[in-house]
């Protein structure tokens, strides 16, 4: 677990930008948001009792992450289809 003031490990990963099956999955590693905050949000699996309100939750806040420059990032243990 990283603790504060720890460096956020290099990653690659395939991400959901869109609901368009064409421009859907795109690859971001540690350079895609570089200049802004950077917020990770983990979740065990999708559809599960817990995570959708959790989900739900960080996305009414995500005009508020924007407006102060921070990208919000969120990961589950599925894959980019689910």
């Amino acid at each position: 677990m990283l603790g504060v003031g720890k460096q956020f490990p290099k990653f690659k990963v395939k991400a959901t930008v869109s609901t368009d099956p064409k421009t859907a999955f795109v690859d971001i590693d540690n350079e895609t948001y570089k200049g802004k905050w950077q917020i990770f949000f983990f979740y065990p699996k999708d559809f599960t009792f817990v995570c959708p309100t959790e989900i739900k939750g960080f996305a009414d806040l995500n005009g508020q992450f924007k407006d102060r420059d921070a990208q919000l990032m969120t990961a589950s243990v599925d894959s980019e289809f689910v």
